[in-house]
């Protein structure tokens, strides 16, 4: 069940709340001193980077006959060296696919930041693999050419009208009949064999590759500072207080609440 906190009770829990923002930090040193005639109370905190700093920050507070006004915070870092091993792929195109080619594009080592982490990565050959970025076809002509001998006549039975080369099957292009040897008859030397010269052509069709893609990783250790802690000197300047002036200005939060309450309870 709910409840609803009203009149002194929300006075209390307001002062209550007040109290522990004032004490959150307590500084690890604090310094009282006159530097060249001015009153001075340094105050020094140590706390994770995160804190905002304004909350270090007091109201004008009195100690020792003195009112001390705030007057400036100066911050300094404290870090440590985190690393990690990181990875990065570079993706490149070359237009041979030869591993001499590619070692001429990738360079041995690359500087790696991203804002972070930083540091020099070196190429892992294990890694590099190549592709073809794209093909281009075309087509072109293959030719074969046979003899076909002994032929006792140059009839073009015995020439096939096909052949096989390469897995292509290749059509009769073009015949030379040849004379291998002669005969004499009735005085006359006719030939007596023949042989058959022939061209067979026929198309092919190819695949080239445009260019080639290659992969490779770079791999190595990066670094940063990263800050774990900080610290924050507070500086308060003071001035002679009065004797007729009221309770310490340091309590002025507690002050300003109470007198809230009292309005309240009025």
């Amino acid at each position: 069940m709910k409840r609803l906190i009203t009149g002194g009770a929300a006075c209390v829990l307001a002062l209550a709340m007040t109290v522990s923002a004032l004490a959150m930090w307590v500084p690890s040193d604090t310094t009282v001193q006159n530097l060249n005639g001015v009153q001075q109370y340094i105050k020094v905190y140590t706390v994770p980077a995160a804190t905002n700093p304004e909350v270090l920050i007091e109201e004008p507070f009195e100690y020792e006959g003195f009112t001390y006004t705030f007057a400036e915070i100066t911050k300094q870092e404290h870090t440590v060296e985190a690393q990690k091993e990181h990875t990065e792929t570079l993706v490149i195109e070359t237009q041979k696919k030869d591993l001499v080619n590619v070692l001429e594009v990738l360079t041995p080592t690359i500087e790696y930041d991203n804002g972070h982490y930083s540091g020099v990565l070196a190429l892992d050959h294990t890694t590099i693999h190549t592709e073809p970025a794209g093909y281009t076809s075309g087509s072109y002509t293959i030719r074969e050419t046979k003899e076909i001998g002994k032929l006792d006549s140059n009839d073009m039975a015995y020439v096939p009208q096909t052949t096989v080369k390469d897995g292509k099957t290749l059509q009769l292009e073009s015949v030379d009949w040849q004379v291998q040897s002669t005969a004499l008859v009735d005085d006359v030397l006719v030939p007596s064999s023949y042989v058959a010269v022939a061209t067979y052509a026929g198309k092919a069709t190819y695949n080239k590759p445009t260019a080639y893609i290659t992969s490779a990783d770079y791999t190595g250790m990066v670094s940063r500072d990263e800050v774990t802690h900080v610290t924050y000197t507070v500086l308060y300047v003071g001035a002679k207080a009065s004797q007729a002036e009221g309770p310490a200005q340091s309590q002025s939060a507690l002050a300003d609440v109470r007198l809230d309450c009292l309005r309240r309870e009025i």
